[in-house]
């Protein structure tokens, strides 16, 4: 039997497909919060200053999601600003997602305009490096405003990514999300949030174990591959994550584990039979 086939997720000689996994490194990065702005650029310049040669070295460190918005790149290249080149090639491969957004608002505290605005100006940044991830992302937003659907619509998303703000009722990681004037987006809810991946094992049987685990417990409610967010607040890369991801998919035949970006993920979420919100 093939292990490439059961890998790909096709039945078998009976045996049945592996668990598809979808692992997207990344950090979620609050400008200012417990402490002040400037004492946060200096631990996102430690960040990119580790992260920047590591992808270049490790070609197992396939993909990093730098959370969504452009402002944290701006800031990044203000001290460094030799490396601009550097991560314009590694956003330009695919390997970095930045934005789409300029910063991560929260929705009821500015106006629609200034939502727009954001998009505007988080997009154009985005193409002085090759282009903005295309995924509505909104990963910690105190609630969301009706008409976010129809502004990412606007904007050509087809998916948005959402965790607070998302109601008890909603019973399913996929689900059809209707703005008031009936424009809908694919959205894919996170029910542990950004950090449900973010305590990355260095062991494969404790990956298997931990991966095992928070598909187990929410079940029906996971649509499609597991998505395990692999990291959370101002989170430094992980550099055993290609090696022990790797030694997880060779000590076991029931998950696939895969270093993805969200717009991967997105790609091979199922779209047909998705409850409507």
């Amino acid at each position: 039997m093939s292990t490439a086939n059961v890998r790909a997720g096709e039945e078998t000689g009976g045996q049945r497909p592996r668990r598809r996994v979808h692992i997207v490194p990344h950090t979620h990065w609050d400008r200012e919060w417990y402490a002040s702005f400037q004492t946060f650029r200096l631990r996102l310049v430690d960040l990119l200053d580790d992260l920047l040669p590591r992808m270049e070295a490790d070609p197992a460190y396939a993909r990093f999601l730098l959370d969504g918005q452009l402002a944290v790149v701006d800031d990044y290249l203000a001290v460094r600003p030799d490396a601009e080149d550097r991560l314009r090639r590694l956003v330009g491969s695919g390997r970095i997602a930045v934005g789409p957004w300029y910063t991560l608002p929260d929705e009821f505290l500015v106006s629609g305009e200034t939502l727009v605005r954001n998009l505007q100006v988080g997009l154009r940044t985005g193409d002085r490096f090759g282009g903005a991830m295309p995924v509505g992302y909104l990963p910690d937003m105190f609630g969301h405003v009706a008409q976010m659907p129809q502004i990412l619509a606007g904007f050509g998303f087809e998916h948005a990514v959402v965790w607070r703000g998302v109601p008890s009722a909603v019973d399913r990681s996929g689900f059809w999300w209707h703005a008031l004037d009936g424009t809908a987006v694919r959205a894919e809810y996170m029910p542990q949030g950004y950090g449900n991946g973010s305590a990355l094992p260095d062991d494969a049987k404790a990956l298997v174990r931990a991966v095992t685990a928070f598909a187990d417990l929410w079940g029906d409610l996971i649509a499609g591959p597991v998505l395990w967010m692999n990291g959370t607040d101002h989170q430094m890369p992980q550099p055993w994550l290609g090696r022990v991801v790797a030694e997880a998919n060779d000590i076991q035949d029931d998950l696939d584990l895969r270093i993805s970006s969200l717009a991967e993920h997105l790609a091979a979420a199922p779209t047909e039979g998705l409850p409507t919100w």
